[in-house]
């Protein structure tokens, strides 16, 4: 959703402004919105959340679990059905009434509905953490680390000569790279992961780059 600088904090003074946070998992989303939440009183809407409950899972290492990784048996249903469950737990996310709504997507929120992209673009000022290269490194330690549900979308193979989780490792900078131009597309404004996870960079100077700038 476009605005002028004058119509965000218009919107966010009547407690109607939605903002929502793309990008690839472990990227910043979750800590931003939190953080804009605690500092600037907007409501705090986790889809991942959303999801896992309308699943009947009480943990992200659960709901990935239930997932699966892209060589297991059965993933591709399984995927299709997250993506199923992603696109209604995204829609109940950004129709909320709740007063100025910060809305923490998924990472595989571009694959979701047409129909509830258009509404999320419609309604929503979006912001994309763009993944820079000193973190791809990072977010492939993490993955693993702390697995969360991902959806390859045709995007995994396995690699001769390689292990399933090598494979894995070596296909995930192509998904990150495939995904990258997908977030652009939908974003109101980009911010890149190096200023969202600098320590140093306060949130009132996110809160300050991820308005409209006239």
């Amino acid at each position: 959703m476009k605005l002028t600088r004058a119509e965000f904090a218009e919107r966010y003074a009547k407690g109607t402004l939605k903002i929502a946070f793309i990008g690839m998992s472990n990227i910043g989303k979750s800590y931003t919105a939190t953080r804009l939440a605690n500092h600037y009183n907007f409501s705090l809407i986790e889809v991942d959340k959303i999801i896992r409950e309308n699943l009947g899972h009480d943990s992200m290492d659960a709901f990935a679990k239930w997932q699966g990784h892209p060589y297991t048996e059965g993933y591709s249903e399984r995927e299709h059905h997250s993506i199923a469950l992603e696109t209604q737990a995204t829609l109940t996310a950004i129709t909320t009434n709740q007063k100025n709504p910060v809305i923490d997507t998924t990472g595989s929120v571009i694959y979701t509905d047409k129909a509830g992209l258009k509404k999320l673009r419609e309604t929503c000022y979006v912001v994309y953490i763009e993944a820079m290269e000193d973190h791809i490194e990072q977010l492939k330690i993490q993955y693993f680390k702390h697995p969360k549900p991902l959806v390859w979308a045709g995007h995994y193979k396995t690699i001769e000569g390689l292990t399933e989780t090598e494979s894995i490792l070596e296909c995930y900078p192509k998904l990150l790279e495939s995904r990258a131009s997908s977030y652009a597309v939908h974003a109101d404004v980009t911010l890149p992961s190096t200023t969202i996870l600098n320590p140093d960079v306060s949130i009132e100077d996110i809160y300050e780059a991820l308005q409209p700038s006239i």
